[in-house]
């Protein structure tokens, strides 16, 4: 199998499997001829089926999504804001986060989905008949992972949830919600177990295929939610000490050779699995063998990317020919920075932190069209009729494009081609993404010294992050949860999942309140730092009470 993701046979084979029912006498006993929860999960290929389902379920609830779903871990935050309506959730509005939402039951079910499904694995390996132990401890790890993972999201987003640990084959209306220190503490559990029994970086079988280290790297993060500093210390470290890691800092991949940097690389089509990529955890296999096709429906560059190419000159001529490559693709500006984001996290290193500098910051757009006079001059000094920084000019990170090299197929001739001029369907991101990167173990890792009391020693770590794109070092004295959050958002925007982020450190209400700059009155209160519990879910577990998170009654 070239690509982990990419059998159908074996999605196909694992949702067949998934699907049990024991009401009827006659299906308790073994079929011999078509597939059963009896006789699927009996040899290591039926779980290597299973565990791809599991990894392409993940995939696809992170990275094949939409804007009213997906993006919600992103949009409403400190950073990002609704870019098209006044009054929305994804605006920054939390008054419209009800039990009733898409956002809490989209996550909810989601994530149940995968511990379903890892649980289905978990119960049934020790019965199959493996040759090989370490295998069989190995697949165990993978799930018990991903359920780990799961369950952390869940312990963020809506605090202590019900904890579900066999599969389930009859249907059940009795859940009761355990404690948030039980979640986490279930999460944190099972990733030890995962960190113990995956195999290195070196040893895994595909890209994209979990190795010990993502294990440590998210096991660090419920250590920090369990206020355990000390092993999520030990657990950062296990990551940052491995050889086999180590932040890029030369240049390195498929266009070693055009004008940027190692963190500029780092974004760029086919470099996240390269073996020379030490700073690469784990990653979400988006891009395909060929390179250019994609998978899935991941549209962060259409989501967060502006609508440049609809400004105007001064004259009220269109300055552009239209999206182009070089100018980051077709954006469609639906979640846009905020003020502090675009502006205030920077100016301390405006010049000099890489991260805010071409060609890592579109920051500016030159005008294109050559029917304009104003063809070839800059955009923010020459503003025109229709200049607009909250929808159609606004800076963006260019890792969320393909900038310069998007598929062939974007291009209606060759002609077209020449010039960068896209179709109407480029609306995707076809690079393969960071589920974890090195850069964020080392905040992690800073978080951790600092809520110890070694606010020096997360200086050291902060300062590894900022050696690397030429940002000025900090002192002990520079370090607050502020600060890290800070860093976070400016080597990490677009890719960590901020919500989670800031939902474990309970600071959703205090972060978006601040820096949602686009948001007028009393629009989030403090009981946002968690999700409601989605009503339909309430509703329907008949046999015992699932209580609802305070302020959403």
């Amino acid at each position: 199998m070239n690509r982990l993701f990419r059998s159908s046979f074996f999605v196909a084979l694992a949702v067949t499997m998934l699907a049990a029912c024991n009401e009827v006498k006659i299906l308790e006993e073994v079929p011999l001829d078509f597939y059963s929860p009896e006789n699927s999960y009996t040899r290591p290929e039926h779980f290597e089926a299973a565990i791809t389902y599991i990894y392409d379920k993940t995939r696809n609830v992170f990275y094949n999504n939409d804007d009213k779903k997906g993006f919600s871990l992103i949009s409403g935050s400190d950073y990002l804001r609704d870019a098209r309506n006044d009054g929305s959730f994804s605006m920054g509005d939390y008054r419209l986060l009800t039990p009733s939402s898409a956002q809490p039951d989209y996550w909810w079910r989601q994530l149940y989905g995968i511990i379903s499904a890892a649980n289905v694995i978990i119960d049934r390996i020790g019965a199959a008949e493996y040759s090989d132990e370490t295998a069989r401890t190995q697949m165990l790890a993978e799930a018990r992972f991903f359920r780990g993972f799961a369950y952390r999201a869940l312990g963020c987003l809506f605090g202590g949830v019900p904890l579900i640990e066999h599969e389930i084959t009859t249907p059940r209306r009795d859940f009761v919600r355990a404690t948030r220190e039980e979640t986490y503490r279930l999460a944190a559990t099972d990733l030890l177990f995962a960190a113990q029994n995956l195999p290195e970086k070196k040893d895994v079988k595909a890209p994209g295929r979990l190795n010990r280290s993502a294990a440590y790297h998210f096991l660090a993060e419920m250590y920090l939610a369990l206020e355990e500093f000390d092993n999520a210390v030990k657990a950062a470290s296990a990551v940052i000490d491995d050889p086999a890691f180590g932040l890029m800092k030369v240049r390195f991949g498929n266009r070693k050779d055009d004008p940027g940097n190692p963190w500029w690389d780092l974004f760029q089509m086919g470099n996240q699995n390269l073996a020379e990529n030490t700073e690469a955890i784990w990653v979400a296999q988006i891009e395909p063998d060929d390179g250019r096709l994609g998978v899935g429906n991941y549209k962060i560059e259409r989501i967060c990317g502006c609508v440049y190419y609809q400004l105007k000159d001064p004259d009220g001529v269109e300055g552009f020919i239209g999206p182009t490559t070089q100018n980051g693709g077709r954006g469609a500006g639906y979640l846009g920075p905020t003020t502090y984001w675009a502006d205030e996290l920077w100016r301390s290193d405006w010049d000099n932190d890489q991260r805010n500098q071409e060609p890592n910051m579109i920051r500016d757009f030159v005008y294109d069209n050559p029917k304009s006079k104003y063809y070839g001059k800059k955009v923010s000094e020459n503003k025109g009729t229709n200049y607009d920084t909250k929808y159609y000019c606004y800076p963006f990170q260019s890792k969320i494009t393909q900038r310069g090299d998007h598929p062939a197929y974007l291009y209606a001739s060759e002609e077209d081609m020449a010039i960068g001029l896209l179709t109407s369907s480029a609306m995707k991101t076809y690079h393969d993404q960071y589920f974890a990167r090195l850069a964020e173990t080392y905040l992690l890792r800073a978080e951790a010294y600092l809520r110890d009391g070694y606010p020096d020693k997360a200086a050291n770590d902060i300062n590894e992050v900022r050696a690397r794109v030429g940002a000025h070092p900090i002192s002990a004295a520079d370090v607050t949860i502020d600060y890290i959050l800070d860093e976070r958002l400016r080597e990490l925007s677009f890719e960590e999942t901020r919500i989670l982020t800031l939902a474990r450190l309970e600071m959703v209400y205090d972060r978006v309140s601040r820096y949602n700059d686009y948001i007028e009155g009393e629009t989030i209160s403090e009981y946002n730092n968690l999700y409601p519990i989605p009503y339909s879910e309430i509703e329907r577990n008949t046999e015992a009470v699932l209580e609802q998170n305070p302020g959403y009654e």
